[in-house]
């Protein structure tokens, strides 16, 4: 029987005779330290080389990946964390104790967002750690912008918030609530949302014109203080108008329509300019002129363009020669005046005009500060242009993200440099800007002294603080989900473009979406974009174990049953309003991360001694988990169960698990090929932890984390590597064949089995040693070199009608079998 392949990988001793399964001819009983290529042949792994001395206590290896040349191994342990190059030389280490610890490191999860590498723990905060452009490292707790909340409904119990008249609230608690809802620590954030009154932003003309001052230019001799009010003439345009018709003020003036062009019957555009040089200008019709016929008129029209200094202006030193303009000097200068104060807005609003008027209103908007200094978006302007005046009511939401809005007035009506009033709409107009009701999130941050909750106090850090004074009494309130309280996340994902956190002490089932394309910010609402808190129901609280995106959907895997989250709609992204989770499975995770390969996703069983491929089944139309170890099962048990995974994706897809007893299980991996191959890797000493990372157009470097002799290393197996072992460690590899089925044996009175193996390079005879039985291996029967090619292994004497082909290498050389025949 010809053996072409071993891309069945090591399987059970169970499968010792099912030689009627197409996975038996291309399997072995044993595959140790050697690695399996997807086409099937296979070859003798690289030795483990020394790259540095690990840290004395336990640790475990993380890659971070910067770009396609920029790589580097972060070693954590529970109170310090190094960030090394590839070669193992120290870039950045950072000690904790009070801030972070990590003393359970086996479930310590990461998730590398550009250049920030999160990490997540269920006793420590999520940590980010991150490298700036100038090779600068840091590392630091997560900052929430708005962070996730325990609960976004309503609470069976209210509570009281009273002002303390300096600024600090203090907050009261039913008598009748739990403990640990009142129990506090510093730092606690507390949520607490109550509707907003409508407000309104509205000032005087009067008002608004107090304090302006009249400029030509900006020059080398002014200086500007800042809050200083600026008007300064912009283009003017002159018309010429010929009376046709007598005009009389009091009996066809109609008001609003101030230009020749607005009368048509009595006025026409002059075609021929003389005599006009001795007209003198005027800005407006009124009820008080009066035209004749053959009467001319020059009408002059135009703006005062209207700005506030924000930051002072000192002529001296901020003047730039023909930088004549405010806007010039954007730092120093803002285009408009304000109109009242700056409105907190989560919600709608609405800019109302009326009357007659000329000129331009501005909202604006601003995330940061309700002081003029910030930087103010447009959101929409209304125009009422001179000769045709309108009253454009606008409008806007601000839904997405709590902010201040500010109406600002940026152009009036010129009449002249003596008439600065004139121009300016009348109070009647009632232009004004109005924010309507919304839900306010309060966010109070709890403060100790001498850490007695007796005088606990509390400290609004909310984005955009509005003081309240006496109390409020609300029902929506809520504790920060990730606390000492409630216990932090151990699962963390990137999904259409939300940042995804899942899994507390205290919610088990429970995920935390982002807001879209803002992944430090989870506060929920009702668009599309935003924040999403998703409590799973099932029938027990089994935990979430790992989660992972894949295409338009997240799978994801609990202690006892594999889910799917989706929208409603496969072709539309997951929404607050179309969210969909089902059930596709019971066979329960282990707390080890999923491993992604190809497409497809790879996770351990309960108790980590069986692999699933989990993935869309067309013919069951439905996601599927498949059994990679069926035909192996001993891959995990013997182990001792999996007890953390990776993946190496050059030069053959496969995932690396390390293993309870420190070897390595590996499985080359090709579903569309029917390929998953397990081998196995063993050394002198025991692995603890393993990481991947690319090198290129190499091969990728598998990082592992050693203990020999009682000291701890961390070694690389890559391109450059050997064959022995850190310290100069022989190894064997061995490669042990299911039996050869020969039926036509029996009619022979002599057996004349012969077997051969395909060498794909040149190897010396002398580390290789063979077996007939799998058991008792022997030299071969030559010295020298096996040249590439067929190479028969040993004669037809002594092989039996079932033979084992065992063949096993030592020594620092290498050995490829492409195949193998008998």
């Amino acid at each position: 029987m010809k053996r072409l392949a071993f891309n069945g990988g090591e399987i059970s001793p169970e499968m010792a005779l099912r030689c009627d399964m197409d996975a038996y001819a291309r399997s072995c009983s044993s595959l140790l330290n050697f690695d399996v290529a997807q086409t099937g042949g296979i070859t003798r792994r690289k030795g483990m080389r020394y790259v540095c001395d690990a840290m004395e206590s336990e640790s475990v290896l993380i890659p971070y990946h910067y770009d396609g040349d920029t790589n580097y191994l972060i070693e954590l342990a529970s109170e310090k964390l190094i960030v090394r190059d590839g070669s193992g030389n120290i870039e950045a280490e950072f000690e904790g104790g009070d801030d972070w610890s990590y003393s359970g490191l086996s479930k310590v999860r990461w998730l590398q967002l550009n250049s920030i590498l999160l990490l997540a723990s269920a006793e420590t905060p999520v940590m980010q750690l991150a490298m700036d452009r100038d090779g600068n490292w840091t590392f630091d707790a997560y900052e929430f912008k708005n962070p996730p909340w325990y609960t976004v409904d309503a609470r069976e119990r209210a509570i009281t918030v009273s002002a303390k008249g300096d600024g600090d609230y203090t907050v009261e608690f039913d008598e009748e609530e739990d403990d640990y809802e009142t129990d506090l620590d510093t730092g606690d954030i507390l949520r607490v949302s109550y509707y907003t009154q409508q407000q309104e932003a509205f000032e005087k003309s009067a008002t608004l014109r107090d304090g302006v001052t009249i400029i030509e230019a900006v020059t080398d001799t002014t200086d500007f203080a800042a809050g200083d009010k600026i008007a300064m003439h912009g283009d003017t345009s002159c018309e010429y108008w010929v009376c046709t018709d007598d005009w009389t003020g009091s009996n066809d003036f109609t008001e609003g329509m101030t230009s020749p062009a607005n009368y048509t019957e009595n006025f026409i555009e002059a075609e021929d300019l003389t005599g006009f040089d001795d007209i003198t200008p005027i800005y407006t019709l009124s009820s008080g002129s009066t035209y004749k016929r053959g009467d001319k008129i020059a009408f002059q029209s135009g703006y005062w363009e209207l700005y506030t200094c924000i930051r002072a202006f000192t002529a001296s030193e901020d003047y730039v020669s023909a930088c004549n303009l405010p806007s010039h000097y954007p730092s120093h200068f803002i285009k408009g005046i304000a109109v009242g104060d700056a409105l907190p807005c989560r919600g709608t609003w609405q800019f109302y005009c009326s009357g007659t008027w000329y000129g331009s209103y501005e909202v604006r908007r601003c995330y940061d500060t309700s002081e003029l200094t910030g930087v103010w978006e447009d959101r929409g302007e209304s125009f009422s242009r001179l000769g045709s005046s309108s009253n454009e009511l606008i409008d806007g939401d601000e839904e997405e993200e709590e902010c201040w809005v500010r109406l600002f007035i940026t152009r009036t009506k010129y009449l002249g440099y003596d008439e600065l009033a004139g121009g300016w709409p009348a109070d009647s107009c009632s232009n004004r800007l109005i924010v309507y009701s919304y839900n306010h999130h309060m966010l109070l941050k709890a403060a100790l002294q001498d850490d007695d909750e007796e005088t606990a106090y509390y400290i609004d850090i909310s984005a955009v603080p509005i003081e309240i004074t006496g109390s409020i009494i609300t029902y929506d309130w809520s504790w920060q989900a990730f606390s000492l309280r409630y216990g932090y996340p151990q699962v963390l994902l990137l999904h259409e473009s939300r940042l995804i956190f899942a899994g507390t002490s205290s919610q088990p089932q429970t995920l935390w979406f982002s807001v879209t394309d803002d992944l430090n910010n989870f506060l929920t609402g009702d668009l599309d974009s935003s924040s999403m808190l998703l409590e799973m129901s099932t029938s027990t609280q089994a935990a979430i174990c790992w989660a992972t995106s894949r295409g338009d959907c997240i799978m994801l895997g609990t202690e006892e049953a594999e889910w799917c989250i989706q929208a409603s709609d496969s072709s539309s992204a997951i929404t607050p309003s179309n969210v969909r989770l089902r059930n596709y499975g019971y066979n329960g995770s282990a707390h080890v991360p999923a491993v992604c390969l190809n497409d497809d996703v790879i996770y351990c069983e309960r108790g980590g001694g069986r692999v699933y491929q989990y993935g869309y089944n067309y013919d069951a139309a439905a996601y599927v988990s498949t059994d990679l170890t069926v035909f192996a099962p001993h891959i995990g048990t013997q182990g001792g169960g999996i007890i953390s995974g990776t993946d190496v994706r050059k030069p053959d897809h496969k995932a690396v698990f390390v293993m309870a007893d420190g070897t390595l299980a590996l499985m080359t991996y090709n579903k569309y090929h029917d390929v998953n191959a397990w081998h196995r890797y063993n050394t002198e000493g025991t692995i603890t932890s393993a990481c991947a990372l690319p090198d290129g157009e190499r091969s990728d470097r598998l990082f592992l984390m050693v203990t020999r002799s009682g000291s701890r290393f961390i070694e690389v197996m890559d391109d450059d590597s050997e064959y022995y072992d850190n310290d100069g460690l022989d190894y064997v590899s061995e490669m042990v064949t299911t039996a050869f089925a020969a039926p036509d044996y029996n009619a022979k009175k002599t057996l004349s089995a012969a077997v051969e193996i395909y060498v794909g390079e040149e190897t010396e005879a002398s580390g290789v040693t063979v077996s007939m039985d799998g058991e008792v291996f022997v030299p071969l029967d030559r010295e020298g070199t096996l040249k590439k090619g067929w190479v028969s292994l040993v004669g037809a004497s002594g092989w039996t009608q079932h033979p084992i082909v065992g063949i096993r290498c030592t020594g620092r050389q290498g050995l490829q079998v492409l195949s193998m025949q008998g």
